[in-house]
């Protein structure tokens, strides 16, 4: 079962780090994101949501194989990807791309809730 729990953390953790590639400027932010041409302000904030996910994402990473950091790492992982689900949810926004990531956040949030009642069956209900 460790070992499932494992992958799951990893899946999630490549999931919220991939969009680290965005730090690289204009080109890989429009590959992940299709919005089209930045103007440099939010170019700048969008590389540093970029950042931000790398530091989520290596988070999750590190909790998958040191899991006393797992708590932590999975309210930071559900904080992060629950937040722009509800944010999609209230917008009016069609941008194919960014639907994408709406799937690919509720894949990954019943990734990480799987992971997570896997742990808790582990270890009879008790963190670890």
């Amino acid at each position: 079962m460790n070992k499932i729990i494992t992958f799951l953390y990893i899946v999630v953790g490549v999931i919220n780090f991939v969009p680290v590639l965005g730090v690289m400027g204009a080109y890989p932010l429009d590959k992940l994101y299709e919005v089209g041409v930045l103007n440099d302000d939010v170019r700048l904030l969008m590389q540093h949501r970029a950042a931000l996910f790398g530091i989520v994402g290596g988070f999750i990473l590190f909790a998958a194989f040191v899991p006393g950091y797992r708590p932590a790492a999975t309210v930071a992982a559900y904080v992060s990807m629950g937040s722009f689900v509800l944010l999609w949810l209230n917008s009016s926004l069609s941008n194919v791309a960014l639907q994408k990531i709406f799937w690919v956040d509720i894949v990954a949030i019943g990734l990480l809730t799987a992971g997570v009642v896997l742990e808790r069956c582990r270890t009879g209900g008790h963190a670890s």
